[in-house]
C-alpha cells in the first residue's frame, strides 16, 4: 500500500509539472521543481513554489518573486566576519511564524527593490492581515551604539515593502549587547545609507517603526495599526518625510499610545527632521489628562530627556488625550518656530473632532518641562507659527451654499468631502480644519505651513515655492521627491500627502488593510 501510495503521489507530482507547461516548450513556467541557492545557502522545498530558509547567509543572494519564502528561525544576512547582501525581487513574498525574523548584521544590507504594482512583502503565514505578533520582524542592525565592533555600514534599501502582523519577542545579541525586539521592522545603529521609500508597516504588536541610534532616510512612510506607536525613537538624527500614522482603534483606552514617540538617552541626542506628517487617531473621544499620569494618548509623545526636534508641515487629529505630551523628563523649551534653526517647530495644526481636548492639548507632566512662550499658538488662528490648536466640537456643517461654515468644527478630509472611496491616498489629505483651508494661498483662511509657503524665500506665495533648502540640495539629492505627481519637493501643504486630488495615489493599490471596509480608509466611513 505504501508502495501504491508512493507511485501515485509521483503521477500526480508528473501531472501537475506536465500540466503548467503552457507553452508546450517543455520548460515549466510556473513549478519550481528544485528551491534555488541563495548566496551560500540551500533552502528546502515545503510546497509547491514554496521554500523555507534559514541560516546565515554570508555570500550575496537573492530571494525570487516566483517562489513564497518560508522563514523557520532566523534568516540572518551577514556576520561578525562575513557581509553580504540580500536582494529581494519585486514581487517577492516573505512568511514567517512564531517568532521567525530577518536579522541584517551590522556592515551588511538587505536590498528590497519593490515596485507600486509587485510591492515586497513580509507576512505572517496565515492568509489575512488582521492580526499581530504572528511572526518575529524586519530587524536592520548597523555599527551606531555597538560596544567594540566596528566597519562600514551597510546600504539598506527598502523600496515599496510591505512589513505585516509581526511583533513576537525576538532576543537579539550583538556584540555582547542584548535587545528584545517586538516590532515590525526595526532600524537599531543604521545611518544615512539606510533609505526606506513607500514602506508600510501594518498591525505592528508594538512599534510600526522602531528607530534607534543612528540617521537613516525614510520617505513616504505609512504605519496602520500599531499597538503601541506609530514610530519609536531614540537618539534619532535622520529625516522622516510624508509621513502618514493611522493609529490603532482603541475603544476603552487600554492600548495604544503615540502617533510619534520620541525619546532620548542621557548620553545620547535625538534631533531628527520630521515634515509632511499626518497623525490620525481613531477613538472619537476627547478625554482630560492632565491630572491623570497613565493618559498618553497623544499625537506625539516627548519623554525620555528629549529637547530637540524639526518639525513642520504637521497635522495631529482626534487623538483622545490631546495633541502633545511631555513627560519623563522632557525639556521642550529649546524648541522654538525660527526657521531654518538647530532645533523649531511650525506649521503643526492639532484638533480633535470628538470634541475639544479642554485647554489640556498640550500636557506637561511635572518632571518635563513645556515649550517656551510664542511657540503654542492662540487657538484657530491658522496663519500663526508653532503650535495651533483648533478647539471646535463637532463635525463640518455646510451652510445653505453648501460651503463649509468655519464656526462648525471639526476637520474635514478630502475622502468626507468628496467620494473617494477608491483612493485611499487622497481620502486622508487634510481639506481644512474648522474651515481653514489646506493650500498655497496668501488668504488668511489657508493653513500656515512650512515657512508660511514661501520655501524659496523670495518674498512671493507662487508656483516656484516647490523646494526647501533646509532638507534638499545637490550635495543630498535623496530628498528630491521621488513621486512625479507634487512637483518637487513641495514643502507648502500640511500634512502626509501634499495634494487633495485624485491624482495622488502614493498609498494606493500596493499597501495592505486600506481598501474599503477593510479598516483603514476614510472613504465612505
Amino acid at each position: 500500500m505504501i508502495k501504491i501510495n508512493s507511485i501515485l503521489i509521483s503521477f500526480l507530482a508528473l501531472f501537475l509539472l506536465v500540466s503548467c507547461d503552457s507553452d508546450g516548450d517543455g520548460e515549466m513556467d510556473d513549478i519550481v521543481a528544485d528551491c534555488p541557492a541563495v548566496g551560500n545557502l540551500t533552502p528546502t522545498e515545503v510546497g509547491i513554489n514554496q521554500c523555507e530558509i534559514d541560516g546565515t547567509l554570508t555570500t550575496n543572494g537573492t530571494l525570487t518573486s516566483n517562489i513564497i519564502w518560508v522563514l523557520d528561525g532566523r534568516l540572518q544576512v551577514g556576520s561578525e566576519t562575513e557581509s553580504a547582501i540580500l536582494t529581494v525581487d519585486a514581487g517577492t513574498q516573505i512568511n514567517g511564524s512564531d517568532n521567525d525574523h530577518v536579522l541584517v548584521f551590522p556592515g551588511s544590507a538587505i536590498q528590497a527593490n519593490g515596485t507600486s504594482s509587485e510591492p515586497v512583502h513580509f507576512l505572517s503565514d496565515d492568509s489575512d492581515v488582521d492580526g499581530n505578533a504572528e511572526w518575529g520582524g524586519l530587524f536592520l542592525r548597523g555599527f551606531n551604539g555597538l560596544a567594540t565592533l566596528t566597519g562600514t555600514q551597510g546600504a539598506n534599501i527598502l523600496d515599496y515593502v510591505v512589513v505585516s502582523e509581526a511583533g513576537a519577542p525576538v532576543e537579539v545579541t550583538i556584540d555582547g549587547q542584548t535587545v528584545n525586539y517586538q516590532d515590525n521592522i526595526v532600524l537599531n545603529g543604521v545611518d544615512e545609507t539606510t533609505i526606506l521609500t513607500f514602506v508600510q508597516s501594518h498591525n505592528s504588536a508594538r512599534d510600526g517603526f522602531h528607530i534607534l541610534n543612528g540617521d537613516p532616510r525614510l520617505s513616504w512612510i505609512l504605519a496602520t495599526g500599531s499597538a503601541r506607536d506609530g514610530v519609536w525613537y531614540s537618539n534619532f538624527t535622520g529625516l522622516i518625510k510624508d509621513l502618514l500614522v493611522i493609529h490603532n482603534p482603541d475603544p476603552n483606552g487600554t492600548t495604544g499610545r503615540s502617533g510619534i514617540y520620541a525619546s532620548e538617552t542621557p548620553e545620547g541626542n535625538s534631533n531628527p527632521r520630521i515634515v509632511n506628517a499626518t497623525l490620525f487617531g481613531r477613538d472619537n473621544e476627547s478625554i482630560p489628562s492632565a491630572l491623570n499620569e497613565d493618559a498618553n494618548e497623544f499625537g506625539i509623545l516627548f519623554a525620555d530627556n528629549t529637547d530637540q526636534i524639526r518639525l513642520a508641515n504637521v497635522l495631529i487629529a482626534n487623538f483622545r488625550h490631546g495633541c502633545v505630551e511631555a513627560d519623563d523628563g522632557a525639556d521642550l523649551s529649546g524648541i522654538d518656530t525660527n526657521i531654518p534653526g538647530p532645533t523649531y517647530l511650525d506649521g503643526v495644526h492639532c484638533a480633535n473632532e470628538a470634541g475639544p481636548n479642554p485647554t489640556e492639548f498640550v500636557v506637561v507632566r511635572d518632571d518635563a518641562t513645556g515649550f517656551s512662550e510664542g511657540v503654542v499658538a492662540p487657538n484657530n488662528s491658522p496663519n500663526a507659527d508653532g503650535l495651533v490648536y483648533y478647539n471646535g466640537a463637532g463635525p463640518e456643517l455646510p451652510d445653505s451654499n453648501e460651503e463649509f461654515d468655519p464656526a462648525a468644527g471639526g476637520i474635514n478630509l478630502t475622502g468626507e468631502i468628496a467620494d473617494r472611496a477608491n483612493n485611499f491616498t487622497a481620502s486622508w489629505y487634510l481639506d481644512n480644519i474648522r474651515g481653514f483651508g489646506n493650500g498655497l494661498l496668501a488668504n488668511p483662511l489657508f493653513l500656515n505651513g512650512f515657512l508660511d509657503g514661501d520655501t524659496n524665500n523670495d518674498g512671493v506665495l507662487n508656483d516656484e515655492d516647490n523646494g526647501s533648502p533646509f532638507i534638499i540640495s545637490a550635495e543630498n539629492p535623496f530628498n528630491s521627491d521621488v513621486a512625479a505627481d507634487t512637483f518637487g519637493y513641495d514643502m507648502t501643504h500640511v500634512g502626509a500627502v501634499r495634494g487633495g486630488a485624485v491624482t495622488n495615489t502614493q498609498f494606493d493599490n500596493w499597501t495592505v488593510a486600506t481598501g474599503p471596509g477593510e479598516g483603514f480608509v476614510v472613504g465612505g466611513n
